[in-house]
């Protein structure tokens, strides 16, 4: 039987449908973060009011190209603004209008309310839908590499050597344009700076605020320490080091992957629903087990109450488990870490580190249990699984942004992307 072939004819004109809307699927991921966004109250985002300049683009039309990108697995805004002249849907999502990367990255930095906003509203929506039922979650947290160098990492002392180079270098760089200006009589004078000149500044400013930082971080350094030693406890806290590049980053520790540049992400996600993220947060702070609170303080309490948090042991803490079953009647689960026996040379005086060993007791209980059980491998399904889905399928394994309030912006874009994407 010979080989049959479709019929290949570059010929003949191709006819394509006359409406662009035509081009897109009915099932698009367009199409659901364009009806998603239409439910959304968007009266927070960020607008020039004054109406000057160039007429600007509808706030809901940047959201849904900012999602449906980040969703994509495009982060870049020359890469997004070039999607808007290549790819059908976004063509769809901007109604055959093309903004430029600048008016995108100033989007992105400036609505981080929006972002928030637009996320909540989403999951009010998934419960109305029956997909998010808050009551189970899984906590995790990963490293994402910061839009920093990380070869520029500077101690107070080192900080405060480059000032004083700087601060010589333009003193000199100061004599020489003036000394250049009394040389050239006769000519107009240069209002512009030295190229030279305009640099060092711009780098004496960077390190002015850096070395404010730095001491307010001191400042609050020195507190916990005298806090700790109220208590009877030892502060095994280190020199501080800034990063010129971006400041609130920090060098933090990967399990068998060294050490990244960064910010500790993390997300909260529903168990017994969809898989949806309802919480996030990031901080510049390693230790995920300071920042179970802070996690779950995001959480709307529109979506209703917490009864069970399932975490690994990374999260091992007594005193924060018992804080939050006290106060907020939440259950914590994680499986502690094997740790010397409790009758062996440390001896447990205080009230508070009986405290602590009876909680870790219980808990090791109760992740024993058969319900323990199934709710540890449901948070390596759905909170690992999450992690797995942005960072590999997404693509995204560092923050653009710079400064922990944009970073959190961005993360809240990521994860609005990764719950609509879950929809879809």
């Amino acid at each position: 039987m010979p080989e049959r072939y479709v019929v290949i004819d570059r010929q003949t004109p191709m006819l394509l449908p006359v409406d662009l809307r035509d081009w897109v699927a009915e099932n698009d991921l367009a199409r659901l973060i364009l009806e998603v966004v239409e439910q959304c109250d968007i009266r927070s985002a960020w607008t020039n009011e004054r109406g000057s300049g160039s007429a600007q683009y509808p706030p809901g039309m940047m959201l849904s190209l900012l999602i449906y990108a980040y969703a994509r697995g495009v982060f870049s805004s020359r890469r997004i603004e070039q999607l808007s002249y290549e790819n059908l849907s976004v063509r769809y999502l901007c109604a055959n209008t093309h903004p430029d990367h600048d008016t995108i990255a100033k989007f992105r930095r400036q609505n981080g309310a929006l972002f928030k906003s637009c996320f909540g509203q989403v999951l009010l929506l998934g419960r109305e839908l029956g997909l998010v039922r808050v009551g189970k979650l899984a906590v995790d947290g990963t490293r994402l590499g910061a839009n920093a160098n990380r070869h520029r990492f500077s101690t107070r002392e080192q900080l405060e050597q480059e000032q004083a180079r700087v601060e010589a270098l333009i003193e000199q760089l100061l004599q020489e344009a003036e000394a250049a200006d009394q040389a050239e009589e006769g000519q107009e004078e240069s209002e512009a700076l030295p190229a030279e000149l305009a640099n060092e500044q711009k780098r004496r400013q960077a390190i002015k605020e850096a070395l404010e930082r730095i001491k307010q971080r001191e400042a609050q350094q020195q507190a916990e320490k005298e806090e700790l030693e109220k208590a009877g406890r030892k502060s095994q806290a280190k020199e501080l080091r800034m990063n010129l590049t971006d400041p609130d980053c920090g060098i933090l520790h990967r399990k068998g992957a060294g050490t990244v540049v960064g910010y500790n992400a993390q997300i909260g996600v529903d168990i017994q629903g969809a898989g949806l993220i309802v919480t996030n947060n990031v901080s510049a702070n390693g230790c995920d087990a300071q920042l179970l609170d802070q996690v779950l303080e995001q959480l709307s309490p529109e979506l209703g109450p917490v009864k069970e948090v399932i975490v690994d042991c990374g999260y091992e803490s007594g005193r924060k488990a018992y804080e939050l079953e006290k106060n907020f009647g939440i259950k914590v689960y994680y499986p502690p870490r094997p740790k010397l026996s409790d009758k062996g040379s440390k001896r447990w005086h205080s009230r508070g580190q009986r405290l602590v060993r009876h909680m870790r007791h219980l808990i090791k209980k109760r992740i024993d249990t058969p319900h323990g059980q199934w709710l540890q491998r449901r948070r390596q399904t759905v909170a690992e699984g999450a992690f797995g889905f942005i960072k590999q399928t997404l693509g995204f394994q560092r923050f653009t942004l710079r400064g922990l309030e944009k970073v959190q912006t961005e993360w809240q874009l990521v994860c609005l992307a990764f719950n609509l994407r879950k929809l879809a």
